[in-house]
């Protein structure tokens, strides 16, 4: 009997720690993944109603035909200025009006490495390389117009999507912009 109730509760002790043994599942990485970054400079606020005008930056050289580019620059200023737009700011093309200037920039992995996002721009998400996808970043940041002073500055990775319709492009670029936006509206 002793026996029996001893094999039984060896059964029982070797099952419950069967159960409760997890075995980690190798997560595989997915196009859809990004890694978001900012920092506040300086303690500058900006209220409803401020101007603010689009100030693009291009990468020396790029693997993107010229049409290219602008096409998604194109994409992520409509988005910028679609975002700042909702949470109470107002586009003007007049920069020397602008209360603030909003610098931006777009690149592959292959022609702005994470190192020099790092040393030039000081702020980097670190999305990990994945083999058989494309890596590209997304760099903006808040210039006050009166100092010429970065006031914030923020950094997003994520994986190309080629395959994506124009719809689904637009709405790509609202998300990665309304994403790190939320981190400037957070500290304004």
């Amino acid at each position: 009997m002793k026996k029996n109730i001893s094999l039984a509760i060896t059964l029982l002790a070797s099952l419950f720690v069967i159960g409760c043994v997890q075995v980690p599942q190798e997560q595989p990485q997915t196009k859809t993944k990004l890694a978001i970054s900012s920092v506040r400079d300086i303690p500058v606020s900006y209220t409803q109603g401020s101007l603010f005008s689009l100030a693009p930056k291009y990468v020396k050289e790029t693997s993107l035909k010229p049409q290219q580019t602008q096409a998604v620059y194109q994409l992520y200023a409509d988005a910028i200025v679609s975002n700042l737009k909702a949470n109470g700011f107002k586009n003007n093309s007049d920069s020397t009006a602008a209360d603030f200037h909003v610098g931006f920039g777009i690149a592959l992995a292959n022609d702005l490495s994470d190192q020099t996002i790092s040393e030039e721009f000081g702020v980097t998400p670190g999305l990990p390389s994945s083999e058989g996808l494309e890596k590209g970043s997304f760099l903006i940041y808040i210039e006050d117009a009166s100092t010429g002073q970065k006031v914030w500055r923020g950094a997003v990775q994520g994986f190309v999507h080629d395959e994506l319709n124009k719809d689904q492009r637009e709405q790509r670029a609202a998300d990665i912009v309304a994403n790190v936006m939320k981190q400037f509206y957070a500290t304004n």
